[in-house]
Protein backbone atom coordinates (compact mmCIF):
# COMPACT_ATOMS: atom_id res chain seq x y z
CA UNK A 1 0.00 0.00 0.00
CA UNK A 2 2.81 2.37 0.91
CA UNK A 3 4.63 1.63 -2.34
CA UNK A 4 1.48 2.46 -4.39
CA UNK A 5 1.03 5.81 -2.67
CA UNK A 6 4.65 6.77 -3.25
CA UNK A 7 4.56 5.61 -6.87
CA UNK A 8 1.30 7.48 -7.53
CA UNK A 9 2.76 10.63 -6.01
CA UNK A 10 5.86 10.39 -8.20
CA UNK A 11 3.76 9.91 -11.35
CA UNK A 12 1.57 12.92 -10.51
CA UNK A 13 4.66 15.01 -9.76
CA UNK A 14 6.28 13.92 -13.01
CA UNK A 15 3.25 14.72 -15.11
CA UNK A 16 2.75 18.11 -13.48
CA UNK A 17 6.23 19.05 -14.65
CA UNK A 18 5.37 18.31 -18.27
CA UNK A 19 4.44 21.73 -19.59
CA UNK A 20 4.06 20.43 -23.12
CA UNK A 21 1.11 18.15 -22.18
CA UNK A 22 -1.27 21.06 -22.79
CA UNK A 23 -0.26 21.18 -26.46
CA UNK A 24 0.29 17.47 -27.05
CA UNK A 25 -1.95 15.11 -29.01
CA UNK A 26 -2.54 13.12 -25.81
CA UNK A 27 -4.62 15.96 -24.36
CA UNK A 28 -8.31 15.30 -25.28
CA UNK A 29 -8.97 19.04 -25.40
CA UNK A 30 -6.66 19.29 -28.41
CA UNK A 31 -8.21 16.50 -30.48
CA UNK A 32 -10.32 18.87 -32.57
CA UNK A 33 -9.34 22.30 -33.77
CA UNK A 34 -11.31 25.50 -33.41
CA UNK A 35 -14.23 26.21 -35.74
CA UNK A 36 -13.43 28.17 -38.85
CA UNK A 37 -15.42 30.20 -41.35
CA UNK A 38 -15.74 28.70 -44.82
CA UNK A 39 -16.55 30.74 -47.91
CA UNK A 40 -18.86 29.09 -50.40
CA UNK A 41 -20.81 30.39 -53.35
CA UNK A 42 -24.53 30.21 -53.90
CA UNK A 43 -25.54 31.24 -57.42
CA UNK A 44 -22.16 32.90 -57.89
CA UNK A 45 -22.48 34.99 -54.71
CA UNK A 46 -19.91 34.28 -51.97
CA UNK A 47 -21.56 33.22 -48.73
CA UNK A 48 -19.73 32.71 -45.44
CA UNK A 49 -20.99 29.74 -43.44
CA UNK A 50 -19.69 27.83 -40.45
CA UNK A 51 -18.99 24.13 -40.65
CA UNK A 52 -21.93 22.30 -39.14
CA UNK A 53 -23.32 18.82 -38.73
CA UNK A 54 -26.84 19.96 -39.66
CA UNK A 55 -28.42 18.38 -42.75
CA UNK A 56 -28.04 20.44 -45.94
CA UNK A 57 -31.78 20.56 -46.55
CA UNK A 58 -32.48 21.47 -42.93
CA UNK A 59 -34.06 19.45 -40.20
CA UNK A 60 -37.38 17.76 -40.89
CA UNK A 61 -40.39 19.32 -39.24
CA UNK A 62 -41.17 17.68 -35.92
CA UNK A 63 -44.55 15.98 -35.69
CA UNK A 64 -45.72 15.00 -32.22
CA UNK A 65 -47.18 11.50 -32.52
CA UNK A 66 -48.34 11.24 -28.91
CA UNK A 67 -52.12 11.10 -28.52
CA UNK A 68 -54.10 13.46 -26.31
CA UNK A 69 -54.85 12.31 -22.77
CA UNK A 70 -58.32 10.69 -22.69
CA UNK A 71 -59.78 12.88 -19.93
CA UNK A 72 -58.69 15.97 -18.02
CA UNK A 73 -59.76 15.84 -14.38
CA UNK A 74 -58.41 19.16 -13.13
CA UNK A 75 -56.56 22.27 -14.23
CA UNK A 76 -55.23 25.21 -12.24
CA UNK A 77 -52.91 28.19 -12.53
CA UNK A 78 -50.68 29.26 -9.64
CA UNK A 79 -48.98 32.62 -9.53
CA UNK A 80 -45.23 32.71 -8.97
CA UNK A 81 -42.67 35.46 -8.57
CA UNK A 82 -41.67 35.10 -12.24
CA UNK A 83 -45.11 34.49 -13.79
CA UNK A 84 -47.40 31.50 -13.43
CA UNK A 85 -47.46 27.71 -13.50
CA UNK A 86 -50.23 25.84 -15.31
CA UNK A 87 -50.98 22.48 -13.72
CA UNK A 88 -53.24 19.91 -15.37
CA UNK A 89 -54.23 16.43 -14.21
CA UNK A 90 -55.30 13.79 -16.69
CA UNK A 91 -56.91 10.41 -16.16
CA UNK A 92 -55.65 7.48 -18.25
CA UNK A 93 -57.40 4.12 -18.70
CA UNK A 94 -54.54 1.96 -17.37
CA UNK A 95 -51.13 2.12 -15.72
CA UNK A 96 -47.90 2.64 -17.62
CA UNK A 97 -48.56 5.87 -19.52
CA UNK A 98 -45.51 8.13 -19.68
CA UNK A 99 -43.90 11.14 -21.42
CA UNK A 100 -46.72 13.51 -20.47
CA UNK A 101 -46.41 17.15 -21.48
CA UNK A 102 -48.45 20.29 -22.07
CA UNK A 103 -47.71 21.26 -25.68
CA UNK A 104 -48.44 24.87 -26.76
CA UNK A 105 -50.82 25.17 -29.71
CA UNK A 106 -50.45 28.21 -32.01
CA UNK A 107 -53.49 30.45 -31.82
CA UNK A 108 -54.66 33.49 -33.76
CA UNK A 109 -56.26 34.92 -30.62
CA UNK A 110 -53.55 36.61 -28.53
CA UNK A 111 -55.77 36.65 -25.44
CA UNK A 112 -56.03 32.85 -25.33
CA UNK A 113 -53.28 30.34 -24.61
CA UNK A 114 -54.12 26.80 -25.72
CA UNK A 115 -52.22 23.66 -24.73
CA UNK A 116 -52.60 20.03 -25.77
CA UNK A 117 -52.14 17.49 -22.96
CA UNK A 118 -50.11 14.83 -24.78
CA UNK A 119 -49.07 11.48 -23.36
CA UNK A 120 -47.46 8.30 -24.65
CA UNK A 121 -49.28 5.00 -24.15
CA UNK A 122 -47.42 1.90 -22.95
CA UNK A 123 -46.74 -0.89 -25.41
CA UNK A 124 -48.09 -3.45 -22.95
CA UNK A 125 -50.60 -2.67 -20.23
CA UNK A 126 -49.28 -3.56 -16.78
CA UNK A 127 -52.77 -3.42 -15.24
CA UNK A 128 -55.70 -1.19 -14.48
CA UNK A 129 -54.69 0.15 -11.06
CA UNK A 130 -56.76 2.38 -8.83
CA UNK A 131 -58.27 5.70 -9.88
CA UNK A 132 -55.52 7.59 -8.02
CA UNK A 133 -52.78 5.57 -9.72
CA UNK A 134 -54.18 6.42 -13.14
CA UNK A 135 -53.97 10.19 -12.60
CA UNK A 136 -51.03 12.01 -14.23
CA UNK A 137 -50.17 15.62 -13.43
CA UNK A 138 -48.07 17.88 -15.64
CA UNK A 139 -47.03 21.51 -15.34
CA UNK A 140 -45.97 24.31 -17.67
CA UNK A 141 -44.20 27.47 -16.55
CA UNK A 142 -45.04 30.87 -18.02
CA UNK A 143 -43.17 34.15 -17.57
CA UNK A 144 -44.80 37.57 -17.15
CA UNK A 145 -44.04 38.58 -20.78
CA UNK A 146 -45.79 35.42 -22.01
CA UNK A 147 -48.82 36.29 -19.86
CA UNK A 148 -49.22 39.84 -21.20
CA UNK A 149 -52.73 40.25 -22.59
CA UNK A 150 -53.77 36.68 -21.81
CA UNK A 151 -57.35 36.39 -20.57
CA UNK A 152 -58.00 32.66 -20.98
CA UNK A 153 -55.96 29.45 -20.76
CA UNK A 154 -57.31 26.24 -22.31
CA UNK A 155 -55.95 22.71 -21.87
CA UNK A 156 -57.29 20.21 -24.40
CA UNK A 157 -57.70 16.46 -24.03
CA UNK A 158 -59.18 13.79 -26.31
CA UNK A 159 -62.66 13.90 -24.72
CA UNK A 160 -62.92 17.56 -23.80
CA UNK A 161 -60.99 20.48 -22.44
CA UNK A 162 -60.77 22.64 -19.36
CA UNK A 163 -60.24 26.37 -19.20
CA UNK A 164 -59.64 29.11 -16.71
CA UNK A 165 -60.13 32.85 -17.07
CA UNK A 166 -58.53 35.86 -15.50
Amino acid sequence: MRRQVILSGLVVLGLSGCASFGTSKLNPLNWFGKSEAVTTTVDGTPVTVLKTLAPRKGFPEFVDTRPLVPAIADMSIARTTTGAIITATGVVPALGYYDAQLVPVPSEDASTLTYDFRIRAPETSPGLGTAQQRRITVAYSLSFPELDGVRRVVVRGANGSRQTRR
